[in-house]
């Protein structure tokens, strides 16, 4: 499948760490090794190792020379991190956004934004991909009210810009649970809820687009409102991560036992949500019950 600007460039950083890591290890060496070579912490060299960040080219050069590279190890590690840094900025590369997000939260948008394919179930809230602006700022307007003007709106944005990943030219595919009483909150009143109700109509006719909804009769699962989303991304070898909503902000991680775990509790989820037919069904019934 084709990717987008963005995430070409999301995965040379992660296709350069991995093989600066796997240099490291033939070379038999720690990454403390490598960071007292290059006067800098282990954090940095992990940070590289892990996709995050490109090493500057002293520290490539620094670290082809301690793993002892060959001329054509050398020469595609220097060829993947030129094409990566040619790629535009994306719409989230902008200090004032940065500044508004945990470091997980911020690492959250870059990764959705990469993904080919999105699990999220988002408990008691509208999957945050389906909302409307009017319905974030509702949720803003409570959740965030010691928050300045200026983070707010921002807030706002950010949540209406990533739902560009449904629309563009090669889109992610959504597959989404929320609660039934996600549906039945009157966020920021009947009129909004309404328009929310209907943007989750329009939205779900989306061939990328699929929504499950756990209803009240499902018992216990229908209270299990904490929520989480697993990214997939195109190719094997760019693995999966999973995301947990936290007080604070996203925690975001790429461990294989964590994400094992929440394709297991998302399969948990999904065996008691409705299916998408009966899903809209539902939506619309609630919807003549806002009119």
């Amino acid at each position: 499948m084709p990717v987008s600007v963005n995430t070409n460039a999301i995965f040379a950083m992660r296709k350069v760490g991995g093989e600066l890591a796997r240099l490291r290890e033939h070379a038999r060496l720690r990454q403390d090794d490598i960071a007292v070579r290059l006067a800098c912490s282990r954090h940095n060299i992990s940070k590289i190792e892990r996709g995050k960040a490109f090493p500057s080219p002293d520290q490539l050069e620094q670290m082809l020379d301690a793993y002892k590279a060959s001329i054509d190890e050398r020469a595609a590690l220097r060829a993947a991190i030129d094409q990566g840094r040619s790629f535009g900025r994306a719409w989230y590369e902008r200090p004032e956004i940065q500044a508004v997000f945990t470091a997980d939260s911020y690492r959250y948008l870059y990764l959705e934004d990469a993904a080919e394919k999105i699990f999220c179930h988002s408990g008691t809230y509208v999957p945050g991909l389906l909302q409307t602006r009017d319905y974030v700022a509702a949720l803003v307007e409570f959740g965030q009210q010691h928050e300045g003007t200026e983070h707010r709106e921002i807030f706002i944005d950010v949540r209406q810009k990533r739902q560009g990943v449904l629309t563009r030219e090669h889109p992610a595919a959504l597959d989404a649970l929320c609660l039934e009483s996600a549906l039945r909150a009157v966020v920021g009143g009947r009129d909004v809820m309404r328009a929310q109700l209907d943007h989750m109509l329009m939205s779900v006719k989306r061939q990328n687009v699929n929504l499950r909804v756990i209803p009240f009769e499902a018992g216990a699962a229908s209270v299990s409102s904490t929520p989480f989303s697993v990214l997939d991304f195109p190719g094997v070898e760019h693995r999966s991560v999973v995301s947990s909503e936290m007080q604070r902000g996203d925690s975001v991680t790429d461990e294989a036992a964590a994400i094992r775990h929440a394709r297991r509790r998302y399969a948990d989820l999904a065996a008691f949500a409705l299916s998408p037919v009966l899903t809209v069904q539902l939506i619309e019934e609630i919807k003549k019950e806002l009119s």
